[in-house]
């Protein structure tokens, strides 16, 4: 069994949908209503959401009803300092303090480290706190999940996924203290695999803007799981659906009993 309450699941794996959009980018599509779309996801049973400490307070009630565990956010992350839209440069800032994460107890922390700013000051702050959370965290029995994502202009959107880019980035948030990595699938186990492999942590995929392919994102995760890796922490391709009950159904299926996408989603 897991050292981590996160993955002390029957198959040590975990899948997580994340909901802490909201905190940078404000009202998204299929997140307007707040308590609808937490309650269309928590009807598949995901084993963790992942949410602002804020909204974990808000809808307590809710999270209280259900069986699915919290993870919070620990950070501000926006594409834009005019609210709701995506025009750069990223907006980060440590935004939670430890005590306030903890109120909520949780199963995780995660923050987001960010390669490729041209702002060597921001990605100083952002490797200060990094840190500071991890310290702050020692001797609680809640790991801090590092997301390492190369969303900076140094970095062009076609390396985000690049096999040297993730397998270094991954690198520098264990180094860094993470006791969990929350990272970006590669796209093939080849290139996967060794990533997983070399980490000392264990290592969830993430998943970024809706492709608005179920099917294509159930087959990432297939083949990040048939790579070594833990679970997912997802949101979008799982809440800006039709049905995200099913899709966190479709996915559990696939993280813990290793059920094949087409076995699950039918293209």
């Amino acid at each position: 069994m897991s050292e981590f309450d996160l993955l002390d699941t029957d198959s040590g794996n975990a899948v997580v949908v994340a909901l802490d959009h909201g905190i940078g980018m404000g009202a998204m599509d299929g997140f307007e209503d707040p308590q609808a779309t937490l309650e269309a996801v928590l009807a598949g049973e995901p084993d963790g959401v992942l949410v602002g400490p804020y909204f974990a307070e808000r809808f307590a009630d809710t999270f209280a009803a259900s069986s699915t565990d919290v993870l919070v956010t620990a950070d501000f992350v926006s594409p834009s300092s005019r609210p709701g839209e995506d025009i750069g440069p990223w907006v980060q800032q440590h935004a939670f303090d430890t005590d306030r994460l903890l109120a909520c107890d949780p199963v995780g922390v995660k923050s987001v480290l960010a390669f490729g700013r041209q702002d060597s000051q921001s990605f100083e702050r952002n490797v200060d706190y990094i840190t500071d959370i991890t310290e702050s965290l020692r001797g609680t029995g809640v790991p801090h999940i590092v997301e390492t994502v190369m969303w900076g202009n140094d970095v062009p959107d076609r390396f985000e996924t690049d096999r040297e880019y993730v397998a270094n980035a991954c690198r520098i948030g264990w180094e860094l203290g993470a006791d969990i990595l929350k990272a970006p699938y590669t796209g093939d186990r080849d290139s996967f695999e060794p990533i997983v492999e070399n980490a000392p942590v264990p290592v969830m995929i993430l998943g970024g803007p809706s492709s608005g392919s179920v099917r294509a994102m159930l087959d990432d995760v297939a083949g990040a799981m048939a790579s070594g890796a833990r679970g997912l922490v997802i949101g979008r391709s799982i809440w800006q659906t039709e049905d995200p009950a099913a899709v966190v159904s479709a996915l559990h299926r696939i993280v813990h009993d290793s059920a094949a996408p087409e076995a699950v989603w039918p293209a």
